[in-house]
């Protein structure tokens, strides 16, 4: 009679451990359906340790029924990305995609030079880069990589007079392509200059347009593997952003080492979908790409954990190009099993009104966009012994 009564209870212990189990289930399930974007996600516990299977199509999402537009049909049969001869990724596309003279003239040019990756550094004649390697013992604890563009030196000299200015544990890199733009001024005489005097421009040899952004990316990442691939976390940012950097260290060092090792950190868009009206700045035509967009980190500005640039560089030849550089780093993440964790002080799509009040960004990591004079204006406030918040 009594082992009655004990098979009883934990019978019932059971089951109401198992309701436990599937009300938090549900209600996660719920609310990772419902997330609103640039909020804090309490969904799944992400992977400590990224991996890449031999065939990613399942954990890509292109399984069957496989949609017929170009980039999925690509992901789906894609093994590696040509490391020579790239263009003929691109001839291939313009052939296949039957409404290609249709698409916007800036994402032709992408797509016909989209599998090329490999561009060396633009270097003034007879100079050498003055970017130096990591040193073993200057190795910064966060890498500030600022997306610029050749003409925006106001945007880079605000940057380095304010949240860029060194900070123990940091290093400020810029990221640009060649100076010499389509059609634009010849910039390579004052580039050379402030190349020279600071010492801080990764310059690239390659056309500096923003389809061109996940270069700069990629180009980082190969460029951290070979110069400072010891690096423990880096901030990949634009250049009219402004960045609470004190703050963002104190939460970096307070991370879980498990969270720390394959952070991908920002403000987190989920389940975003395509634009498919032309003439939208992020226009993407139907018969390129069809679903919805994986889990990314707005491109305004993120963090990820240094020792995964080698493991994004491996996904990123797997996977088919896409024009957004914030979507195509999502897209590698996911081809990695990992996933982005959004943290509400990263707010990406700052109100202009908001842009004079430092006491709004005083608790915040990160604020998108901002111009180069309210950035300094910003500064200055913050740090003045006469603010009251």
């Amino acid at each position: 009679m009594r082992c009655r009564k004990c098979q009883l209870c934990l019978l019932a212990l059971l089951t109401l451990l198992g309701l436990k189990v599937y009300i938090e289930w549900t209600s996660e399930s719920r609310l990772n359906k419902a997330e609103p974007r640039g909020t804090l996600l309490r969904s799944t516990t992400p992977n400590a340790e990224p991996t890449l299977p031999i065939n990613l199509s399942a954990r890509l999402g292109q399984t069957d029924p496989l949609p017929f537009a170009y980039w999925n049909q690509q992901q789906r049969n894609l093994g590696v990305l040509p490391s020579t001869d790239c263009r003929t990724w691109g001839t291939v596309a313009a052939s296949e995609i039957l409404d290609f003279l249709l698409y916007p003239q800036d994402l032709q040019r992408f797509l016909l030079s989209a599998a090329c990756r490999s561009f060396p550094l633009w270097l003034p004649a007879g100079r050498g880069s003055p970017v130096a390697s990591c040193s073993d013992k200057d190795v910064p604890y966060l890498l500030l990589a600022v997306k610029s563009e050749p003409g925006h030196f106001a945007a880079r000299q605000a940057v380095r007079e304010t949240w860029g200015s060194t900070v123990a544990g940091t290093r400020l890199l810029f990221l640009l392509g060649s100076p010499l733009g389509l059609g634009g001024p010849d910039l390579r005489s004052l580039v050379t200059w402030e190349s020279q005097h600071y010492g801080d421009l990764l310059l690239w040899d390659f056309l500096d347009v923003p389809y061109n952004r996940t270069l700069k990316d990629l180009l980082l990442l190969t460029w951290l593997t070979q110069h400072c691939p010891d690096v423990n976390f880096v901030l990949q940012v634009q250049d009219d952003a402004f960045v609470h950097v004190p703050a963002l260290l104190g939460h970096l060092q307070t991370l879980p080492p498990t969270w720390a090792r394959s952070l991908y950190l920002g403000e987190v868009f989920t389940q975003a979908k395509p634009l498919r009206k032309p003439g939208e700045p992020f226009y993407v035509p139907m018969t390129f790409f069809a679903g919805d967009y994986p889990a990314y980190a707005s491109g305004g500005g993120y963090v990820i954990s240094g020792r995964l640039a080698p493991w994004l560089l491996q996904a990123a030849a797997r996977v088919a190009p896409f024009p957004f550089d914030d979507v195509y780093t999502g897209f590698c993440f996911r081809a990695l099993g990992l996933v982005p964790r959004a943290h509400p002080g990263f707010l990406t799509a700052w109100p202009a009104d908001r842009t004079r009040d430092p006491c709004a960004i005083r608790g915040l990591l990160l604020v998108h966009p901002v111009s180069p004079q309210d950035t300094i204006r910003l500064w200055k406030h913050l740090w003045g012994p006469e603010l009251q918040c």
